[in-house]
């Protein structure tokens, strides 16, 4: 017996020096923040680990049914009523809602740079940069890059990437495809088969022989990743766990196990054995990730990922794309039977290359479209709820959850898609980013172009602890509205 307790008093050592549990053919499996783990001389605020995320949903949005109904100030459950954001009301008092916010670079071609407006809105949203005008890639690095690469795992100059995911099918049509970059025109695919991101995520996708086994023992539907660190795991439980340690545990393995079992039952881990690279895009079964039977699994599939891998610490900064630019599904799911795609309905007109108040023959307005397409915008946020729920759940070292540590961003690619617009962009923060953040307010930022989104982008990348005066295009370089410093009046 002492034999065995000194071993599992050195593995609880090992614990509490890293967030995970090892095992057959290099699996491992991130694990929460245990309070009974955490060295006795930790400080909530040295403890507090900020993340970073975001949603990016296509095209744009009912503008009449989006916003807060209600007078800025403090968020009541009034003001998401009736709105497309009322899934979010029970999470309230951790939101926050800037408005006024303008894309900067402008569109419409009012700061020039290549791509039309939907191609401006994918490439500049994340990175507050102009667009090369061949293949629209955007010509400076997004802002999930640029803190992961200060803030996340790993050493300095070899931190891990953010983890970039994707819900639908890449187009493979120039800028549109992308949201997120390493670099001047250096798009990141992401992630869009679910089983390629949680292998990634558990370590299955080397190719080292072991590994190759282990991944397709657990794809193979007849183990779990749990099973392969059972060893760990189990010297894990001998340890001096208080109970709430062992109830958050049973919750987060129940989750793994769950996503596991959707992936299985769904057909998605076994869509192809062979494992891509990261930050590729899926090349196997790419109709499958946009049909209407997987789209909607997919979707909660991916933002299941996320909430794992930003809970467990595996990375710090993670992005969620839903389609590409200037595109999306058709949605018939979920009690929606429409008949067009997303895009044709945020533009509003049978013909999807007519927008505004066009009467071109075959312009005219699909009938009901508006609701058709506050639908839509009531499903993104049912899946933003999911991810901010799950976030929730997590507690963290000072008492607040993973959400209370974190920011979470979500936008769109345009504001009023029937005008191509990019101003009064829909904005969310979810989460205070341990404090930096007010909560529960809806904040007026300023009326036309007084809010430039670089500016947004630049308060939160200081949110993160990294000092900043300027995001995006650089000062003078052609952005004509865009501003240097912090929304002061975002700040707690």
């Amino acid at each position: 017996m002492r034999v065995r307790h000194e071993t599992a008093r050195a593995m609880n050592s090992r614990f509490r020096r890293r967030r995970f549990l090892a095992g057959f053919g290099g699996a491992l499996v991130g694990l929460p923040y245990l309070e009974s783990l955490a060295p006795r001389s930790a400080r909530a605020q040295d403890a507090a680990v900020k993340r970073f995320g975001v949603c990016f949903a296509r095209n744009g949005v009912n503008m009449a049914r989006w916003f807060p109904t209600q007078d800025y100030g403090p968020l009541t459950e009034a003001h998401l009523v009736g709105t497309a954001n009322e899934p979010l009301n029970a999470l309230r008092g951790k939101l926050l809602y800037p408005r006024g916010v303008h894309m900067s670079p402008r569109g419409w071609g009012r700061d020039g740079g290549g791509g039309d407006d939907h191609g401006k809105g994918m490439a500049h949203k994340l990175t507050a940069q102009f667009a090369e005008a061949e293949e629209w890639l955007a010509l400076g690095p997004s802002v999930d890059h640029v803190i992961a690469a200060q803030i996340n795992p790993g050493s300095e100059g070899a931190r891990r990437p953010p983890m970039n995911l994707m819900v639908g099918r890449a187009g493979r049509y120039r800028g549109l495809d992308f949201s997120s970059y390493s670099g001047e025109a250096t798009a990141v695919a992401p992630i869009n088969n679910p089983w390629n991101a949680y292998a990634e995520f558990m370590n299955l996708n080397s190719d080292d022989a072991d590994a190759s086994e282990a991944a397709a023992r657990v794809a193979a539907r007849r183990e779990s990743v749990l099973d392969l660190v059972r060893d760990q795991f189990e010297t894990l439980e001998q340890g001096p766990l208080s109970a709430a340690d062992k109830a958050k545990l049973e919750a987060h393995f129940t989750s793994i196990r769950e996503l596991e079992q959707t992936m299985t039952s769904s057909g998605i881990s076994s869509w192809d054995a062979a494992l891509v690279e990261r930050a590729q895009p899926y090349e196997g079964a790419e109709d499958a990730v946009e049909e209407n039977a997987e789209y909607a699994t997919i979707a909660d599939l991916q933002v299941d990922i996320m909430a794992l891998a930003l809970a467990c610490d595996y990375t710090r900064v993670a992005t969620l794309q839903f389609d590409h630019g200037a595109a999306g599904p058709t949605f018939v799911w979920d009690g929606m039977q429409h008949e067009y795609n997303h895009h044709k309905l945020s533009h509003g007109k049978v013909r999807d290359d007519c927008f505004g108040d066009s009467t071109e023959d075959g312009c005219e307005d699909v009938a009901g479209y508006e609701d058709m397409l506050f639908d839509i915008d009531l499903w993104h946020q049912r899946k933003f709820a999911r991810l901010l729920e799950k976030l929730e759940g997590y507690s963290e070292a000072d008492g607040a959850s993973v959400l209370d540590n974190s920011v979470i961003l979500y936008t769109n690619e345009l504001s009023d898609g029937k005008d191509h617009s990019w101003l009064d962009l829909p904005y969310i923060l979810a989460g205070s980013c341990a404090g930096y953040f007010k909560q529960g307010e809806y904040v007026h930022l300023g009326d036309y172009e007084e809010a430039p989104h670089n500016k947004l982008l630049n308060t939160i990348v200081n949110a993160m602890g990294i000092p900043s005066d300027w995001f995006g295009v650089a000062e003078g370089g052609g952005g004509q509205t865009m501003q240097g410093g912090v929304y002061d009046a975002l700040l707690a």
